[in-house]
């Protein structure tokens, strides 16, 4: 196996560590330093998201989720194309009934490194993906509590340290059972739009700390953090560079602006600009490797199967009833006039009330303007305008601007809806707990009021915690999925430019179809690769792995092999390990190569290309650079 090395490296990093750390008086003693730093909210709020996680510990899984078989077999193509020596897979070898998809040229591929931790642990890929959204989960509320804490202690008064704890508790609580969190899992199944939510108050908390604190010490770690930040956003999932970057950029200059309240110095205000710039433009580059493929190589696939039809936003508004409507279902948001629609779009009932309670308390109080009360008014405004632009009110703006198209779904910007709404139910519980409790009641009070509203938060959502579950079958794990797929949703099979005339069948579906199909962990020699479609001979032998395909012919004279794979920028074809000419086999965009008579041996393997080379150099350099001054500024 590749990967062997990979395996290997913990062992030897272990193997060069003094042995004196592990001592029972050293293990003791750290474990003892450990639990001393543990915050028990934050141990609590962790607590309290397992059982928003109890169906992920359950026996089988859920794959008529809307995306639940993709999340699955995505995961074992992005696996065998790593095990194949593809350290950046592009290539989904089952898909097109096994000619295979450049699938990771337009899927981000953080979400499936993150799964194949699990994988290279031993499990299977099922699971994989079931502890990847349970690591997602705990992630994403230990962020929304950080941020909560972060703002509030930002925003209370100078000379004061109030206990920002109890309603941080809230806010993560409510960020996991926020309805759309629930639904992005366990109705949708998506994994990388349930990631993405995981990433959201990380990203704001990192580029809130590096405008306000600016070029005081130690600005160039804050810039590296919140670059590699919207970075691991941005290569989690496509959605996030047209929906979530335009809201990062937006808060970018809403916090300059209370900055430059704060610092009116104009070249204080430049310094935090450049800054904020800086990172946002660091965090492009260090997204080239994906990013540069995506728009050089996108446009030569077909396009408009993923903005028509089951994918055109005009089907997908939101009506404004739906948003607080209490209905749940595992269907498709599939009438445009939202009466029937299969899914539940509600914002949160708790999260809701809990705002507007709090806001009340704030304004009812007399806190003169300030941080926090920016914060709410920001996170409001900003709420309002994601739920406008769900609903076919926005119609005229979706249609001016095409590259909208792209997110399929207006309902999909529930996401950050859901973050807004959480972080902003959180800054109004702190109003309730600082303004709407007596003083001579205390901390006591702000904690009962804290796990009184823990339970409600869990009461309210956790009749949306469950998915109808299928066992996992042995076919469920490798390309007979895909396979089987496609043949039930022949109209989300996609094409390249270079495919002329459609088809649902190929040269490899009975392969799939067979009962006694097998393959080790993408890597088989039952596909049919190989086909001499002129001249005399005969097929020796063949093999498809999750990156490379070929085999060995024996012709009479002069022939010409089909590979069956789609063409696509990248294909190396070698016969007898000497680069051939290939060319473009019409009417399906397959590979043909030229052999001379003989037995010859042939090798195809996806391979680099400019935009790739470019982007990964890019990439590298930007990392670097990163890393560069985080060590420099740690020297100083």
């Amino acid at each position: 196996m590749r990967i062997l090395p990979l395996m290997i490296l913990p062992l030897m990093i272990w193997a060069t560590l003094p042995s004196r750390l592990f001592t029972g008086a050293a293990l003791r003693g750290a474990l003892r330093r450990t639990l001393g730093r543990l915050d028990p909210y934050l141990l609590l709020l962790w607590l309290l998201t397992l059982p928003a996680l109890a169906p992920l510990a359950m026996p089988g899984y859920f794959y008529d989720a809307h995306d639940g078989q993709h999340s699955v077999f995505y995961l074992l193509q992005f696996d065998a194309s790593l095990r194949d020596g593809a350290l950046w897979p592009r290539w989904a070898m089952h898909h097109i009934q096994g000619y295979g998809y450049p699938t990771f040229v337009i899927q981000a591929p953080l979400g499936f490194y993150l799964a194949e931790i699990f994988v290279l642990l031993g499990a299977g890929y099922t699971l994989a993906v079931k502890l990847t959204w349970a690591v997602a989960f705990l992630v994403s509320a230990w962020g929304m509590y950080v941020l909560v804490r972060d703002w509030l202690e930002k925003s209370a008064p100078r000379g004061t340290q109030p206990d920002t704890r109890p309603a941080a508790l809230v806010a993560g609580l409510l960020y996991v059972y926020i309805p759309y969190h629930l639904a992005d899992i366990y109705v949708r199944a998506a994994l990388n739009d349930t990631l993405l939510l995981a990433w959201f108050p990380w990203v704001f908390l990192a580029f809130d700390r590096l405008i306000a604190e600016g070029s005081a010490p130690s600005w160039p770690r804050r810039l590296a953090l919140a670059a590699l930040a919207l970075a691991g956003c941005l290569l989690t999932h496509t959605f996030a560079l047209l929906s979530f970057t335009p809201l990062v950029m937006l808060f970018a200059l809403f916090r300059l602006a209370l900055a430059a309240k704060r610092h009116p110095l104009r070249g204080d205000l430049l310094r935090r600009t450049a800054l904020a710039a800086g990172a946002g433009a660091a965090a492009l580059l260090l997204t080239a490797a994906f990013l540069l493929p995506l728009l050089a190589e996108g446009p030569t696939l077909e396009q408009q199967v993923y903005v028509s039809n089951t994918y055109d936003y005009r089907n997908h508004f939101v009506q404004w009833g739906q948003f607080f409507s209490p209905f749940w279902g595992f269907g498709y948001s599939d009438d445009p006039g939202g009466a029937n629609d299969g899914m539940g779009f509600q914002i949160g009932s708790v999260a809701l009330i809990l705002a507007s309670v709090g806001g009340y308390v704030l304004l009812r109080s007399g806190e003169p303007t300030g941080m926090r009360r920016a914060y709410l008014s920001f996170l409001a405004s900003v709420s309002v305008v994601l739920l406008f632009m769900m609903t076919s009110a926005a119609l005229l703006l979706w249609n001016t601007l095409p590259m909208l198209a792209i997110i399929q779904f207006p309902w999909r910007l529930l996401a950050l809806s859901a973050f807004t709404v959480s972080a902003l139910a959180g800054l109004a519980a702190d109003a309730i707990f600082t303004h709407g409790v007596p003083d001579e009641s205390g901390p006591a009070m702000q904690e009962a009021g804290a796990l009184l509203l823990a339970l409600l938060v869990i009461f309210a959502g956790f009749g949306y915690v469950g998915a109808p579950l299928q066992p996992v079958e042995p076919w469920r794990e490798d390309g007979r999925a895909v396979f089987r797929f496609e043949q039930e949703h022949p109209d989300m099979i996609a094409y390249t430019q270079w495919v002329q005339q459609p088809f649902t069948t190929s040269p490899m579906t009975g392969d799939y179809a067979a009962a006694d199909y097998r393959e080790d962990y993408g890597e088989n020699g039952r596909l049919t690769r190989l086909a001499i479609v002129t001249g005399q001979g005969e097929v020796v032998s063949q093999y498809s792995r999750g990156s490379s395909a070929g085999g060995v012919v024996r012709v009479d004279g002069p022939a010409t092999v089909r590979v069956h794979l789609t063409y696509f920028p990248g294909w190396q074809v070698r016969v007898d390990g000497q680069l051939a000419a290939a060319r473009v086999s019409n009417p399906h965009g397959l590979i043909e190569v030229d052999v001379p008579g003989g037995e010859h041996r042939i090798d195809v393997r996806m391979g680099p290309t400019p935009p790739r080379i470019t982007g990964a150099i890019i990439s590298w350099a930007t990392l670097l650079a990163l890393l560069g001054a985080w060590g420099w500024d740690a020297r100083r």
